[in-house]
């Protein structure tokens, strides 16, 4: 996951600080935890948001792609379901 708006945008420095957090996407919620990406994932990052994001134009796909937005991604790892 990036951030579109860098570092500083609040959710991403909130889900940093804590480590831990409440996702839901595609109808599914689930409890994470927010872990650095390893440093090999974004190229094929950066594929995966090109092959989605494209059609929208370079100013959309452009503020998550690119050697830039590296800092930005955070991998979500889900935790265990008691």
């Amino acid at each position: 996951m990036r951030s579109a708006y860098g570092t500083d945008n609040p959710w991403f420095v909130r889900a940093t600080a804590s480590g831990r957090g409440r996702i839901r996407a595609g109808g599914i919620e689930r409890d994470v935890a927010f872990e650095s990406a390893a440093p090999d994932a974004h190229s094929a990052i950066d594929s995966a948001y090109h092959t989605k994001y494209d059609r929208y134009g370079p100013q959309i796909v452009g503020s998550v792609t690119g050697r830039a937005a590296a800092p930005n991604t955070i991998r979500l790892v889900p935790l265990t379901q008691n």
